[in-house]
């Protein structure tokens, strides 16, 4: 399974586990993905994926 690296607290966290927001804004949609252990907001979560 893919997992993303947080840029903060370094950690490994599969995509079930990454805190998601997303809200409607004009033109669509945007999702904002957040650490459950540092909580730090990642917004590229696609650059950071590994396996």
């Amino acid at each position: 399974m893919s997992k993303v690296t947080c840029t903060d607290c370094s950690r490994k966290i599969a995509m079930h586990e990454l805190e998601a927001k997303t809200t409607a804004v004009s033109g669509g949609f945007s999702t904002r993905y957040r650490c459950p252990f540092c909580h730090t907001e990642m917004d590229d979560v696609a650059s950071q994926l590994t396996r």
